[in-house]
């Protein structure tokens, strides 16, 4: 075919080269279009309105590889054109590992046959069978080259035409025992309707900005129901702004609705930086979290400063440096709400992973931070969390990073028990030195204690950790079977977990004392755990230095001594909480930072924490153009998902609307606008089946929004203690 922007006029032929051939092979696929034009100016322009998404859509494709090469067929005027198009193009010598899109817009006509014909300017509509072209003979030419997997999208006048020729003909296009083909066909027009101009060059171009980030697709291609879903969803909204009643779009020939198929790259594709590995991914810190701090932004002050991330809160990480590099045993990181445990956590998780520290980009802050804070490569072999699972989820987890199989000798209708039984094997069979595993967020589990007696112990149990209750002879009431598994000769395995807790001291620690609280019920379990506090003495200085991190560099705070001051004011007033920390320093950095910290008013609303902070950001959300009570409604919804978070499309704004109690107009544009807002912080996104979900940036933030709104009387500590 030809190259990238190749167009082949009435005149020219299409010239096989090799360099063609190795474009080609260096693409994602093919792109033939077909344009006939009526000599109308008009339909010109909507025919170029067209191509420029159509380009953007496929040649432009952000999906791997380097997009589609392009070839064109402008204005023919006899249908002796399209055919010597058809050939010259080399379209039906499509090879079996390209993926074919084929684009045709154009006039068209169904005879007395029920015949489809595009409308050449040499057309004769008395005479359609010779001066017409049968529209089945161009998507043929696609359908049965050798290409595994085919689109093709008609739009014409009845478009729809096609149906009843195309499935009689789609018969001969079946070949036994080679591999399975994905055919789809698209048409834009039912019968009796003329051909979309710019009304399909609008429908494409929003379905295309709609995928583009609503949608929330996170894989690199599209399946045809969801490219389906995108065109119809603009055909509505279209019809709606200009009174219309377009049919939408239908598909005349499909493949598997489900499944992701190449021809549709996925316009809102944005392949995730591959940090650490996958078995530590989930506690890991994420790119975005990396690079924050490596920015000009984060109180990076030189070169030789790597950064408060790496080098912040030294004593608490390097107890943890020193029990990943030690004996067997459990090492409970616990504090209040938003004392920092999962970024601990996760700093030391992610400078143990080796594909971390290949990486250029993190070499020189890895090699800067404290040599007794940094622990061994490859020290940490699975790091997962506990949020929203369950036993079974969190054991399938574990194992499956683990390397370990199910046990299916056991009653398959026992999951968890099949999985006990293989990490007994594992632990039983392996020869590798002591396995590190960390647990983060064991108390955002929906059944956090069924966790601890049915995962936590059987492991300990079956890797034989020492002064555990799950290495003795005897399970104590409660704990699952492989408690009383004889431990194995040797030890083998570190545990690290991670569990919110109330303060020691506080009227709330002695209730949550007597109810048995999740680190009461760890440290039964296991009694001779190492505990470390994330909210013990020394935070407000920890908690001083991230604050004077995150201001650095701000347009009132050049003078280090400034910035200092504004630290240690910002440490005294948020408490143990770093959330309440970065908030401050965000409102800070946006506003007058030397007339806040003045302002009696508004270090009142920062001694409330979280709730004070979330208030006066949601006063000011008009400046986002935004109002205050849909912009409450959005953040709200986020709070109520379920799993890794909320998805975008239809799901978010149908939320919020219930939450507002009233339709929520422009909803898409609406949580665009809050994306890029003040009320950016909190949030945060992930992707969980191949969807981009949103959620709170903390739990704390979680409970505040769920419970809103909050009494006047509530404070910090009503949310700290709180579930």
């Amino acid at each position: 075919m030809q190259g990238e922007h190749g167009e082949i006029g009435l005149a020219g032929q299409a010239n096989s080269s090799k360099d063609e051939e190795d474009a080609r092979v260096a693409h994602s696929g093919s792109l033939v279009i077909v344009t006939v034009e009526d000599g109308d100016p008009e339909f010109a322009k909507a025919i170029e309105e067209q191509l420029s998404v159509v380009t953007a859509w496929w040649q432009a494709a952000p999906a791997p590889g380097n997009g589609f090469v392009q070839t064109v067929l402008r204005a023919p005027q006899e249908r002796h054109d399209v055919e010597r198009f058809l050939h010259a193009s080399g379209i039906r010598e499509a090879t079996e590992d390209e993926a074919l899109v084929l684009y045709i817009t154009s006039h068209g006509a169904v005879g007395t046959s029920t015949r489809h014909f595009l409308l050449l300017p040499g057309t004769d509509t008395d005479r359609l069978l010779a001066t017409g072209m049968p529209t089945n003979e161009v998507v043929i030419a696609a359908l049965d080259s050798r290409a595994r997997h085919v689109l093709v999208i008609v739009n014409a006048c009845e478009a729809e035409g096609i149906d009843v020729e195309l499935k009689a003909l789609a018969r001969d296009l079946a070949r036994p025992g080679t591999a399975e083909r994905t055919l789809n066909v698209v048409a834009t027009t039912s019968t009796r309707f003329p051909v979309l101009g710019r009304e399909f060059a609008v429908v494409l171009r929003r379905a295309y900005e709609w995928l583009q980030d609503a949608a929330g697709i996170a894989r690199p291609h599209l399946s045809i129901s969801e490219f389906i879903q995108a065109l119809e969803q603009a055909t509505e909204r279209l019809n709606e702004e200009r009174d219309l009643s377009l049919a939408g779009p239908r598909t005349v020939l499909q493949g598997k609705l489900g499944a992701p198929v190449p021809t549709l790259p996925n316009p809102g594709y944005q392949p995730k930086p591959q940090v650490v590995t996958r078995a530590r991914e989930e506690v890991a810190a994420t790119p975005e979290e990396l690079e924050y701090w490596l920015d000009r932004a984060s109180g990076r002050a030189s070169k030789d400063d790597p950064g408060w991330y790496f080098s912040g809160r030294q004593e608490l990480n390097r107890r943890l440096t020193s029990f990943v590099r030690g004996p067997s045993g459990v090492l409970i990181v616990t504090g209040t709400a938003a004392s920092g445990k999962s970024a601990v956590l996760a700093r030391t998780v992610t400078l143990s992973d080796s594909a971390f520290r290949a990486s250029p980009r993190y070499a020189e802050a890895v090699s800067k931070a404290p040599a007794d804070s940094v622990p061994d490569e490859g020290s940490i072999q699975v790091a997962v969390s506990a949020r929203n699972r369950g036993p079974l989820s969190l054991i399938e987890a574990i194992g499956t990073r683990l390397g370990c199989e199910q046990d299916r000798a056991q009653p398959a209708t026992d999951a968890v028990r099949q999985w006990q039984e293989g990490l007994r094997t594992f632990f039983t069979t392996r020869q590798e030195d002591t396995v590190t595993v960390v647990v983060d967020g064991l108390d955002e589990s929906p059944d956090a204690v069924a966790c601890i007696r049915d995962v936590l112990v059987p492991l300990a149990a079956c890797a034989g950790v020492p002064g555990s209750a799950g290495s003795i002879s005897v399970p104590p009431q409660g704990v699952g079977f492989m408690s009383a598994v004889s431990p194995p000769a040797r030890p083998g395995l570190r545990l690290l977990l991670g569990v919110r807790s109330t303060s020691p001291g506080t009227p709330e620690a002695a209730v949550a004392t007597g109810l048995r609280g999740l680190l009461q019920e760890l440290l039964i379990v296991f009694p001779a755990a190492q505990v470390v506090r994330t909210d013990g003495e020394g935070v407000q200085a920890d908690i001083a230095a991230y604050s004077a991190a995150l201001l650095a560099g701000a347009v009132w705070g050049t003078d280090p001594t400034v910035v200092a001051s504004a630290a240690d004011c910002v440490a005294r007033h948020v408490g143990r909480s770093f959330l309440d920390a970065r908030l401050a320093a965000e409102q800070l950095r946006r506003r007058d930072g030397a007339t806040l910290l003045s302002d009696p008013l508004w270090l009142s609303q920062l001694d409330r924490g979280t709730v004070g902070l979330f208030e006066q950001d949601l006063d000011q959300v008009t400046d986002d153009g935004l109002n205050k009570e849909e912009a409450l409604a959005l953040l709200r919804a986020t709070a109520f998902g379920l799993g890794r978070g909320i998805p975008w499309a239809q799901v978010w704004p149908a939320v919020a609307s219930e939450l507002l109690q009233n339709r929520l107009d422009h909803a898409d544009e609406k949580i665009r606008r809050l994306l890029v807002g003040r009320l950016a912080g909190y949030l945060t996104h992930d992707v969980e089946d191949d969807h981009v979900v949103y959620r709170p940036a903390h739990e704390q933030l979680g409970v505040m929004l769920r419970r809103w709104p909050l009494p006047p009387q509530e404070t910090r500590r009503a949310l700290d203690e709180s579930g």
